[in-house]
């Protein structure tokens, strides 16, 4: 079991569930790169996809590819990883009110005098 934060080039989508992005370079600098880290998910029979993304970092772009991690499938994530449990329900929990925001909204601007 580990500790898993939300740091930069790791994120939760609301679409999506939890992205990590690598460069292409990651491997040879961090030893953390996609190759890599899909071998450690495949291990741990973590059920993920990778896309090709571009990330702007600072003001420069930089291909690279994005790790990721459905939403249903995060139950074989936070297995190994239980702490991170209360950022996935610190997420939805923003998500939840966005959306009941957004919704308050559409209902409001439906509505007429």
């Amino acid at each position: 079991m580990g500790t898993l934060t939300l740091k930069s080039g790791m994120w939760l989508e609301p679409e999506v569930g939890f992205c990590l992005w690598r460069d292409q370079r990651a491997s040879v600098e961090w030893g953390a790169g996609i190759p890599e880290l899909s071998g450690y998910f495949d291990t741990l029979e973590i059920p993920y996809v990778v896309r090709p993304e571009i990330v702007n970092v600072g003001k420069r772009k930089k291909p690279g590819f994005t790790l990721i991690v459905s939403w249903d499938d995060l139950p074989a994530l936070t297995r190994w990883v239980p702490s991170f449990q209360r950022h996935i329900d610190r997420v939805r929990a923003e998500i939840a009110a966005e959306g009941l925001k957004k919704d308050g909204e559409t209902d409001m601007a439906s509505v007429s005098p």
